[in-house]
Parts: structure tokens; sequence; C-alpha cells
């Protein structure tokens, strides 16, 4: 193990969960092809929301009606809420018509002649995350570009600052405003701030002090985790670690390959989100242990072993391939999951090619069993 020392649990709104975990991808209330008893099921003890899509649908007054939306979706074990930075970064990165990036917060236009905006601000994200009732809420920040100049480096961490800062009066403000009794509360949500400053050494420095100065109960890992060529960038991501200190919560925020996870994890992460294993589900790529394993890892140390040294460990394999329309045998001997108990590849190779939708449930059952047996791994 690295130096870190990462928690074995957190505690919030008065629930102990333990780490680490990965959440997977439950943008609007549900985890794609699943029910909620599916999905935990499977061992997945959590999930993420998009902050800003519920805002817009069903809207902030109807989760509140409805009691948050572990409610309305039925969910047991630990929500986690973007804050939707992210996504509108994205949005207007692709298509700046669509708004801009100011001190204030984010404009969204509704119209194509930009005559009608809209303002989110920090403020709106938290209050918004309350109405979601999550468990682990997430500052507004300004995503750093990976291309960013001096300028824009600048700007992006001190905004990321300022946010946060709003974010955490906003956040006190609620506490009080749902029945708190303010920060000091063992049963309030906790409160994570990204770390921004992309790759500059002094930037992430800067943003993660200035972070630390105002106080939070976790850090995310903010910003673009690849090289300029398209390499993970393992050494961004340890140097993020390092700037937080024992026995922090580091959210690995939008990461990753399960290589990436457990070299993470080593680092000091405990928690990972990633769309990963669910899109690839849906575009017929597997999750496999190696074939040359006689039985799976039964320890941290075990697998920690294992991916040092050797990194195919685990591989994947695309059903929708000629050679497995015949093949009778499950995707992966060493998987639990009701998909290989129960089909063969033949099988669902065949959902696929006739584009039936049980292929989407029975590909994501799969991979997220694959996922969480490597949290129960990692756990041990």
């Amino acid at each position: 193990m690295s130096a870190n020392f990462p928690p074995t649990q957190f505690s919030a709104r008065g629930k102990t969960f333990p780490l680490p975990q990965y959440l997977p991808d439950a943008t609007l209330g549900v985890v794609r092809h699943l029910s909620s008893q599916e999905v935990t099921s499977l061992g997945i003890l959590g999930a993420v929301v998009n902050t800003y899509h519920l805002r817009v649908r069903p809207g902030d007054d109807l989760l509140k009606k409805l009691g948050g939306i572990k409610k309305f979706m039925n969910w047991p074990g630990l929500i986690a809420s973007d804050s939707g930075g992210f996504q509108l970064f994205s949005l207007i990165q692709k298509n700046p018509k669509l708004g801009k990036i100011v001190d204030d917060g984010v404009v969204l236009y509704s119209d194509s002649k930009q005559q009608h905006k809209h303002l989110f601000t920090p403020e709106d994200s938290i209050k918004s995350q309350f109405a979601i009732g999550s468990d682990i809420m997430i500052c507004l920040d300004d995503f750093t570009p990976p291309e960013a100049d001096e300028k824009r480096l600048e700007q992006s961490v001190r905004r990321t600052t300022d946010w946060a800062r709003r974010s955490k009066i906003e956040f006190e403000n609620q506490l009080i405003t749902h029945g708190f009794s303010g920060w000091t509360d063992p049963n309030r949500p906790l409160l994570l701030a990204p770390i921004q400053g992309h790759n500059h050494l002094a930037w992430r420095t800067r943003s993660a002090a200035e972070l630390l100065a105002i106080g939070f109960d976790a850090y995310g890992l903010g910003g673009w985790p690849f090289t300029a060529d398209g390499q993970f960038d393992y050494e961004f991501c340890a140097l993020n670690a390092k700037l937080t200190p024992d026995p922090a919560i580091r959210f690995a925020l939008g990461i990753g390959t399960p290589q990436n996870i457990v070299k993470l994890f080593e680092m000091g992460y405990t928690i990972f989100d990633c769309v990963l294993p669910t899109r690839d589900a849906r575009h017929n790529r597997l999750y496999t242990w190696s074939e040359n394993l006689e039985k799976l890892p039964a320890t941290a140390a075990d697998l920690l072993k294992l991916a040092t040294e050797s990194s195919d460990w685990y591989g994947s394999l695309y059903i929708n391939r000629t050679f497995f329309a015949a093949d009778e045998s499950p995707i992966d001997k060493n998987c639990d999951c009701p998909t290989c108990l129960n089909y063969s590849k033949a099988y669902l190779h065949h959902l696929f090619k006739i584009k039936e939708g049980l292929a989407f449930k029975l590909a994501t059952q799969h991979n997220l069993r694959f996922y969480a047996k490597l949290m129960e791994i990692l756990r041990t």
C-alpha cells in the first residue's frame, strides 16, 4: 500500500457506508435498463445522480414533494449528487451558443438568439441537491480545461475557491432550513469540493490549500486525468491525493477502468464513479477476469499484488463477434452474476443481434457485478 491510509467507512445522514465504493451513473434517477432492486442485488451500494439534469426534470419542487430521489427511485443505499458543473462545461464547450461561464456562475441561453438567459449559481446547485436529498453533495466548480493558459488556470482556480466558499455558506443555511443543527450535526449530508488546476503543480497545490482552508468533508479529483497524447495520467492523480490529509475521503470523479481504480485505491482514493461499465454494456463490451486465474484474489493485498505484476489480470470481450454465436459457456467462469449463472455467450450474442432490449439488461448486470466484486475484494 502507499503512504496514504484511506478510511474504510464514513457516515452521512446517520448511516454508515463502507469504503471503497464504485457508484454507477444514475444521472436522472435510474441506472439504465435496471431497477433499483436489480442494481443493489448485484452488490452495488451507491449511485451518482446529476444535479442539473434532475433540476430540469423532474424538477426541485416535485422532488421535494416526493420525498427526494431515494424515495422516488426506491433506492436504499448511498446517493452522491454531481453538481452539474462538468456537464454544463461540456455542453458549452461543444456549443458556445448554449451559454458561458462567468464569475457569478454558469449562464445558459434558452434560445438560439441568446436573448433569454438563466444563471445557474453555486447556491442554486446546493439548493437543488437538498431537494434531491443526497448523502454526498458536490460544490459547483469551474473545470480547468486541459489546454488552459495561465490566465484561464488562475480564473478556474479562483472561481473554484469562490464557488466552494459560497457553496458551503449556502450548505450551512440549508442545513438549518432542513432541520439539522448545523455543520457539527452527525446526521447531516456531507459536502465535497473538487480540486482544480489541471496537472500544473502550483495551481493545483493552491486550489487544494484554499479548499482545505475553507474546510470540507471530502475532496474530489477535479479536471481531466489524461495526458496530451491520451494516456491516463497517474502522476496527476497521485499529486492530487497527496494534497489532502489522511484520512481524507478522496473521490476520483469520473474514474475509471478497473486498472485505474486499483491504482488510485492504492494512492488513497476510496470513491469512484464512471459510465464505462454501463455504457460499454450497451455497446457489446463485457468485462472478464483473466482466464489464467484459477480463482479470484481474496483480499485487497492479493489484488494489488496481481495488478502490480501484470496488466492483464482482467480483460474484455465483444459479445457481438461471430465466434460467440455457438459458444455455450458463460461470459466469465469466475462471475456469479445472474447473467453468467443462467445464460450462455451464444444466447447473449443472439439477443444483441436481434436488438432485443433484454440484451442491455443482461450485459449491464454482468459489468456492474464485475465492478461490485472488485470493490468487495478491495474492502477485504
